[in-house]
């Protein structure tokens, strides 16, 4: 058979309608391969597979039924509430590997000694807030940040569920300069949002309060922070910015996320908070699964989602 040129193109149309049918189907199995990949090479789950699949299927199974979650967190004598719409995969992992949710968390102990002033920029539901009041005890502090209206709600559930009169919680968004801005829900979810827009049609947003760190620290009369822990979802250098006098002054270790895909969404370069750091005096480090400090000698590179934690060269000589 003899195609004519309209037939060609015709041809070449279904072709690629095709594919990206084929890609758009292929998607969720995507997702669920990634996340798969992600919880059996997590340290969590290979120490206790069994038991963290027993959470997944139970957390599953209480999200479905509407029934919220009070976890026990032994290693800070704390408990811990999650709300049964929050399905997500951080609050998943959270009920189902509570300290070992994440290497730095738990290991924060490392980078918290009691009366230290801690700042949790990104905190949703306070998991690190947590762990930061306990370990700074009541001569400390703890400044919470978190500018999502419902994650706010469940930050403040979660202070008032361990009575901490060490927290100060803002429901606001870290950031170079004090004005408002629109915080963009992603995924669909209550708690998974940030500064920059997805670009997609008909994304729910809310409209929040953007403070600096010094001027939230002016406010409290602290002169001194410890530790800065940051996932703010590609805007971490805007906060650093906001934070660069007492940074220069207090040299505090720094945790902090790269997300370089959120960092493009806002127009900043995804090494943007690193090499703010970098020219402050910071050296840079990964955490192994035993808590030990990794050097790093150059920014991560490709589109993982990491924590990297920055200590000053004067700090860690």
């Amino acid at each position: 058979m003899t195609f004519t040129p309209l037939n060609r193109a015709s041809g070449l149309r279904k072709g690629r309608l095709f594919r990206a049918d084929v890609a758009r189907l292929a998607r969720p199995f995507q997702a669920i391969g990634r996340k798969y990949r992600y919880l059996t090479t997590h340290p969590g789950f290979r120490r206790s597979p069994t038991l963290t699949l027993a959470r997944l299927i139970r957390w599953r199974l209480q999200c479905t039924l509407g029934i919220p979650a009070i976890l026990s967190l032994p290693e800070w004598d704390a408990r811990f509430y999650l709300p049964p719409r929050w399905h997500g995969a951080g609050t998943t992992m959270i009920y189902a590997l509570r300290s070992s949710y994440e290497r730095e968390l738990l290991h924060l102990s490392r980078f918290i000694s009691p009366g230290m002033v801690v700042v949790d920029g990104g905190a949703n539901s306070g998991i690190y807030t947590v762990a930061a009041a306990k370990l700074v005890g009541p001569s400390g502090m703890v400044l919470s940040f978190e500018p999502g209206a419902e994650a706010f709600s469940v930050l403040r559930k979660n202070i008032g569920l361990n009575h901490f009169k060490n927290v100060h919680s803002y429901r606001a968004a870290l950031s170079e300069k004090e004005g408002k801005a629109a915080l963009y829900h992603h995924e669909g979810g209550p708690n998974s949002f940030s500064l920059g827009s997805l670009g997609t049609s008909g994304i729910d947003f809310e409209g929040v309060t953007t403070r600096t760190l010094c001027h939230a620290l002016q406010e409290e009369a602290i002169e001194r922070i410890g530790l800065i822990k940051l996932d703010v979802e590609g805007a971490e250098e805007l906060a650093l910015l906001g934070a660069k006098p007492i940074i220069a002054g207090s040299r505090p270790t720094v945790i902090f996320e790269v997300h370089a895909a959120a960092a493009k969404r806002l127009g900043l370069s995804p090494t943007g908070a690193w090499e703010f750091l970098e020219r402050l005096g910071y050296s840079f480090f990964s955490l192994t699964d035993r808590g030990d400090l990794c050097p790093l000698n150059q920014p991560p590179a490709g589109g993982d989602v990491i924590n990297i934690v920055a200590i000053h060269r004067k700090q860690n000589s």
